[in-house]
């Protein structure tokens, strides 16, 4: 999808999302061009937040032409990051192998420029929500109505930002420099040159900066879900970032900003409860409309539970390396992994059995039409605070080893594992966050993949992966740009390599 075309589909979407609250393709409208702005979306509160919960709509839902089992594969915040970044990594695998070549090459990391299938839906949604975000600023902006309060502006825009930059959070992780748009001007963006990574990482500082200043603290949903971001996800966003950039005194603070306020969050005894609509631990979550086939099951949900349960053809599962990192007896192994024996053909030996991820528990074979959501897309929880405070501690940060240790042990007590010992060094400690990390948040948005080549170990740990070798090099650590973005825009370049 290019540029134009996005921007035409998020000012429709934004257009229909104040009549129906939501993001779906209807009959064809005329292009909004610029009256967008001012007139028709941004004239009441009421017509504003409709245009915001629009964009989360289509963040969960992608397009709603799209077949249910497709939608997971069409947006990056449906479960295609998770999907994408942990084939790309150590953690999963494609069960079906070369069967299935949009997920097969970037597993065995063998990508080329045009071969690389739901890669190109990464760029194209998180570009989406961009857009989306961009539009509802400069409305905003533009709006002279006076039944829109100068607290409700403030506090729009800060969420229009948190979500601009959470989207280019991914879209820089994935593909490294990236188009910078601020604005929704196509005669700007389309002869857009890439952003240097830093430059991207100032920016999502800058806007989340703004989004914590004015967010409000409370969740801005009368149900009190958490399906709208408040104050505090900004700030959790934030921190996340501030780690990826080494600066590991305000990761620390931005974290703690966060765990501190106990009067709203609580890591889920229950482990099971993490994803729930319910959960305390969740800071953020997206809220799927309830697609017709998908019934109550989240996009993500739906393509990784087997059909039939415990005896259908899995679609990815967790790698060996992933099952081994989970030590004995620990509890997110019991509740986040399940497995599946599929039925043996005639004359055929049965199937691997297959462990798959199982934090989103509803799937096609479990579904129900019209029964309530049992689960959301959780998008930032507390557990990973505890674990940025943690990093940012052993790393030099405040507090130093002994609280490092002491949140290792936080996350490690939910897990019934027996806590750190405080005479770990350093290069002890820093393995130990790393672990931890793996076993807190696989098959969750592509912490794993980002993680490894954040500290430098992408290349010793996935080269050496028999399914990825001979290892292609270290050009695979980046997703191309799709071609047809610089077919149409000459000032765009390819990562090296492709």
């Amino acid at each position: 999808m290019q540029y134009q075309k996005i921007i035409t589909n998020t000012y429709r979407c934004l257009l229909l999302a104040v009549v129906f609250s939501s993001c779906k393709k209807l009959v064809s409208v005329p292009d909004p061009i610029n009256t967008i702005s001012t007139g028709q979306v941004f004239s009441s509160e009421k017509q504003a937040n409709g245009a915001m919960a629009g964009i989360y709509t289509r963040m969960i839902n992608a397009e709603s032409s799209a077949q249910p089992a497709d939608i997971v594969q069409n947006s990056f915040a449906a479960g295609l990051s998770t999907l994408l970044g942990g084939v790309s990594s150590d953690e999963m695998y494609n069960y079906q192998g070369a069967g299935d070549q949009n997920w097969y090459l970037p597993n065995t990391n063998k990508l080329t420029a045009y071969n690389n299938g739901f890669i190109f839906n990464i760029w194209n949604s998180a570009y989406t929500s961009i857009y989306a975000a961009n539009a509802v600023i400069e409305g905003i902006a533009a709006s002279t109505s006076p039944n829109l309060k100068d607290s409700v502006r403030k506090a729009l825009t800060g969420e229009a930002k948190f979500v601009r930059a959470f989207s280019y959070f991914y879209l820089t992780n994935f593909f490294g420099d990236v188009p910078l748009a601020l604005t929704t001007d196509f005669n700007k963006t389309r002869i857009m040159s890439r952003t240097p990574q830093q430059q991207i990482y100032q920016q999502l500082v800058a806007d989340l900066k703004d989004a914590v200043t004015t967010m409000p603290e409370a969740y801005p949903t009368s149900s009190n879900e958490r399906i709208r971001p408040n104050r505090y996800a900004a700030l959790a966003l934030l921190a996340r970032v501030y780690l990826y950039q080494r600066d590991y005194a305000n990761a620390a603070d931005a974290a703690s900003g966060v765990i501190n306020h106990t009067d709203l969050y609580q890591l889920e005894a229950n482990l099971d409860n993490v994803f729930a609509p319910t959960s305390r631990e969740a800071l953020w979550q997206l809220k799927p409309a309830g697609v017709f086939m998908l019934n109550n099951a989240l996009p993500e949900g739906f393509k990784l539970v087997p059909n039939p349960l415990r005896t259908g053809y899995p679609s990815i599962c967790l790698t060996d390396i992933q099952l081994k990192a989970f030590e004995t007896g620990d509890k997110r192994f019991v509740s986040w992994v399940d497995s599946t024996q599929p039925a043996a053909s005639p004359n055929t030996p049965p199937p691997a059995l297959g462990y798959y991820p199982n934090k989103y528990k509803i799937g096609s074979a479990n579904s129900s039409f019209g029964a309530p959501f049992k689960e959301y897309q959780t998008a930032l929880r507390l557990a990973e605070m505890y674990l940025i405070r943690a990093e940012a501690a052993a790393n030099g940060g405040p507090g130093g080893i002994s609280s490092a240790i002491s949140d290792l042990n936080i996350i490690r007590n939910r897990a019934g594992l027996p806590a750190l010992p405080s005479s770990l060094n350093q290069d002890q400690l820093l393995a130990a966050v790393a672990k931890e990390r793996q076993t807190e948040f696989f098959a969750e948005w592509g912490h794993r993949w980002f993680d490894l080549k954040r500290t430098a170990k992408a290349h010793n740990v996935l080269s050496a992966i028999p399914l990825k070798q001979p290892w292609a090099g270290d050009f695979q650590l980046l997703y191309p740009i799709p071609p047809a973005e610089i077919n149409v825009n000459h000032f765009l370049t390819q990562n090296l390599g492709y």
